[in-house]
């Protein structure tokens, strides 16, 4: 499994607001644990298959490992502490356990952005802060690189329809800037079994299977007056190939230390590459997106036309789904909205601070989940 892990820092500006010191605040993750816990209630059985394996409990700020089928404080335990020599020979006054019960963990990602630190952009601005991403599924953390939020003018809304016995999503992305913006990826996080979300390999020729995929269905560009127009690229060509093909590439990817084990769940991400295609000043873009299932060949899925294994709602969806409060994770959301198809034409829909958007590797938008 790829070891993705994200924490939430702060919202972007008119979500919430960070102070010069709120980075010394942040709470992250154990690199060197497997699974992360809210209580020791919700940790695993400990059995062989769980040997050796490290947990971090986040109501008690302490790590445990599995031995000889019992969980294990870890300051009691086995566990080699050549990994945190350098961090702990800082100060010789804490000794190794001491700094486990104590010490804030920390992260670390891999494709997916996270927050790190925070700054003031300006003194207009309610707030600003910066993240480190990931540079690939494989790298480790020391070779992220730096990456920057933005307080911009564009925002994400969001509702839910059902057509052709499948979930579908309308998506407004608005740019109430006076320049274009081109570049952008999108976030949608979800929850779910690893059967009902995870696409597997077929055997020798045999492609496998996608048990969730997205696609495109309706791109268009919406101008001020209200006019609307077929999405094109920056080179004014048309753009529902390249969507398509950047959609059925768009693979859920795990999220670290993110198991549940009340539910047997896991969180996921989707990120999903607009590529070259263009919102002018003072316009929305609008993408219609379905879930199907389908077929997995050549690193992409392809849609069979056939409803989800996973079932999409503000209950059961995941983080960009279900209702927020602002004081737990940053801002008030009530969930994503089912409305009839063609309701989005005449009412907008709310704004959705929990999905993510970027240009390049600046997050303009959204709350990235918090575990």
């Amino acid at each position: 499994m790829k070891k993705i892990a994200l924490i939430f820092l702060c919202s972007i500006a008119l979500f919430t607001a960070c102070s010069d010191d709120s980075s010394s605040n942040v709470k992250g993750f154990f690199e060197d644990s497997d699974i992360i816990a809210k209580t020791h209630d919700d940790l695993p059985i400990c059995s062989d298959t769980q040997e050796g394996t490290f947990v971090y409990v986040k109501d008690e700020k302490r790590s445990y490992i599995c031995q000889n089928n019992v969980w294990t404080p870890e300051e009691s335990s086995q566990k080699s502490s050549s990994s945190k020599t350098e961090d702990d020979s800082s100060s010789s006054e804490t000794s190794s356990s001491e700094t486990n019960d104590t010490q804030e963990p920390t992260s670390s990602a891999t494709d997916e952005p996270s927050s790190s630190e925070t700054e003031d952009s300006s003194s207009d601005t309610e707030s600003s802060s910066s993240a480190e991403p990931d540079s690939s599924a494989e790298s480790s953390s020391s070779e992220k690189a730096p990456i920057i939020f933005a307080i911009r003018d564009i925002n994400v809304g969001v509702y839910q329809y059902e057509f052709s016995d499948m979930d579908n999503l309308n998506l407004v992305i608005y740019n109430n800037e006076e320049q274009a913006i081109s570049d952008l990826t999108f976030f949608l996080y979800v929850s779910g079994k690893p059967e009902n979300i995870e696409p597997v390999s077929g055997d020798g020729d045999q492609p496998g299977t996608c048990p969730l995929l997205i696609d495109e269905d309706i791109c268009l560009i919406i101008d001020s007056a209200g006019f609307d127009s077929p999405c094109k690229l920056t080179d004014g060509t048309d753009a529902n190939n390249t969507l398509r093909d950047n959609f059925r590439r768009s693979i859920p990817k795990q999220l670290e230390y993110s198991y549940n084990a009340s539910t047997g769940e896991y969180a996921y991400y989707i990120p999903v590459s607009l590529g070259d295609l263009e919102i002018p000043p003072l316009s929305r873009l609008r993408i219609d997106i379905n879930f199907s299932s389908g077929i997995y060949q050549n690193n992409m899925c392809e849609t069979l036309r056939t409803k989800a294994k996973k079932e999409l709602n503000s209950t059961s969806g995941g983080w960009s789904w279900i209702a927020h409060q602002k004081d737990v994770d940053g801002a008030d959301y009530d969930g994503i909205p089912l409305w009839e198809k063609d309701q989005g034409d005449t009412e907008k829909a709310p704004i959705n601070p929990y999905i993510t958007l970027y240009i390049g590797n600046e997050l303009i938008f959204g709350i990235p989940p918090t575990l």
